[in-house]
């Protein structure tokens, strides 16, 4: 069975949009479909950035977050359901950021493992400290919050509501909620982050919200295989 993972399209001459629904890195959103997608965007100035995603790799989320940086166009990040982790560390790179009254902002310290000697891990616990500054930075830099409160608010593993994050200037508006499945799945969730306040299946969420923005004529469809 495959997911629907990313999609992209013109909405008008001024106007496009990008959908993230899925895992980003290998197997879900790579940073290369996203450069083809806004290589292919000519005049664009409003992009709408369409969010639900549990996160994933680093470095991708990372290529795509500032592709979307340079993109010379107006950015409207909207979080569907839930933008976790490096999904989070995309959406700030919004003008604004828009979230669903019942929709979720998670962040936390990048994590990993590797297998190899014992130079090799402490390297590896070098470069997770690299990427926590980087992925705090992008917050700060949004929020204009200390870095230090940042930083423990990533130790801890902190989910915010739409309103806690406009609070906090993680986001910039609220808006009428989606209508969403109410589907009760919990081990997935529960298994990933250790925090987890959600009680329903997010998968079946983004897969609802993208077969909602693939309703709309025109739109080019992407899948990945489950993983």
């Amino acid at each position: 069975m495959t997911k629907p993972w990313f999609s992209a399209r013109a909405i008008s001459a001024t106007v496009a949009e990008i959908g993230i629904y899925g895992d980003i890195g290998i197997g879900g959103v790579d940073a290369e479909a996203v450069y083809q997608k806004l290589s292919s965007f000519r005049g664009v100035r409003t992009l709408n950035i369409n969010i639900s995603s549990d996160g994933g790799d680093v470095v991708t989320g990372f290529a795509i977050y500032n592709m979307f940086a340079r993109f010379p166009a107006k950015k409207i990040a909207r979080i569907d359901g839930l933008a976790a982790s490096m999904a989070s560390v995309i959406a700030m790179v919004g003008d604004e950021i828009v979230m669903p009254s019942n929709a979720f902002i998670m962040i936390h310290n990048p994590w990993g493992g590797v297998v190899g000697e014992a130079d090799q891990m402490r390297k590896f616990a070098g470069t997770l400290d690299m990427m926590q500054s980087n992925i705090r930075d992008a917050y700060v830099k949004r929020t204009k919050l200390d870095p230090a409160e940042v930083g423990k608010m990533m130790d801890a593993e902190t989910w915010l509501t739409a309103e806690q994050a406009v609070k906090l200037g993680f986001a910039t508006h609220i808006e009428e909620p989606l209508r969403m499945a109410a589907m009760i799945k919990v081990g997935k969730m529960a298994a990933k982050f250790k925090g987890s306040p959600l009680p329903r299946d997010w998968d079946a969420i983004r897969e609802e919200a993208f077969a909602r923005f693939n309703k709309r004529p025109g739109n080019a469809r992407r899948s990945r295989a489950n993983g």
